[in-house]
């Protein structure tokens, strides 16, 4: 039977330093027979750097690649022997260890995002050195809860999960909860332009219904990865608006000369919670 040891001694990838995606699609298959085989379980971990775009439109492209590199390098050093880190694609890394656990891969994984989320890169910005630091988010799944076959789906699934949930961060993929939660998505104006973009996850801090929880206008959004909020003016409804932050994600924005209109996912069980808070304003205000 084929094997593979780690770390891998083949042709790394340039920028990163880790070897990938076509030495992954060989070895997957492989690992999973041999710990099929020997009855242990395997655990992938799907990892993504958090607001990577923001390096590149913001330092460049070269200053995007350190940062790939720094976060490549950490992630293999700490999974080395046990394991082996690719680069998936783009901004996203996969690592693979055998004879692991759900439980033992997300001990694994909280451990590199502390890892990376206290570490720092010098670079220099001009003229003048400046650290800068980065966030990871991780999704883990083993083969001791999920088939082989769903393996790097459902680290792909939690990792989505992690990001939904504010990033920076890592979560185990569990079936159950995959089945549960569904997600709505609501309308909202906000009367200002801002800079939040699709994909972004947002909280509405001040807002009112226009017809139904589906509907909203915004008059404060806060973006709780930068720590930011962005205001806009307008008429408020005789009831007030709701102060209650909703958590979510913008799947689809535009915007018409100062006004922004997005799509907003949501958990679905999050539209009950709004029914309540606002008849809650309806009723305090008379």
């Amino acid at each position: 039977m084929e094997s593979v040891s780690f770390p891998r001694i083949v042709e790394l990838d340039t920028v990163t330093g880790l070897p990938p995606r076509k030495m992954l699609d060989h070895d997957l298959p492989v690992l999973l027979r041999s710990m099929g085989v020997s009855g242990l379980p395997m655990c992938s971990i799907m990892i993504d750097i958090d607001h990577f775009k923001k390096f590149n439109d913001d330092y460049g492209h070269d200053i995007g690649d350190l940062v790939l590199r720094h976060v490549s390098s950490l992630i293999r050093k700490a999974v080395r022997f046990r394991g082996e880190a690719y680069r998936y694609g783009g901004e996203e890394i996969t690592v693979l260890m055998l004879n692991t656990t759900g439980a033992e891969g997300l001990a694994t994984a909280e451990r590199i995002c502390s890892i990376v989320g206290n570490s720092e890169i010098m670079t220099e910005v001009d003229g003048a050195e400046q650290p800068l630091s980065v966030r990871i988010s991780l999704g883990v799944a083993s083969t001791d809860t999920v088939a082989g076959s769903a393996l790097l789906v459902s680290s792909d699934r939690a990792l989505y999960n992690a990001k939904s949930n504010g990033r920076n961060q890592a979560i185990l993929f569990r079936s159950d909860r995959e089945r549960v939660v569904t997600t709505t998505v609501i309308d909202v104006h906000f009367p200002s332009r801002t800079a939040i973009t699709g994909g972004n996850y947002i909280l509405l801090k001040k807002w009112f219904s226009r017809s139904d929880p589906t509907d909203i206008e915004a008059r404060e959004i806060k973006d709780p990865n930068t720590d930011s909020s962005e205001f806009a003016e307008g008429p408020v409804p005789p009831f007030g608006l709701v102060e209650a932050e909703i958590r979510g994600r913008v799947s689809a924005i535009e915007r018409r000369g100062n006004h922004t209109y997005f799509r907003f996912e949501v958990k679905s069980y999050i539209i009950d919670l709004m029914f309540k808070y606002i008849q809650d304003t309806r009723n305090a205000n008379g």
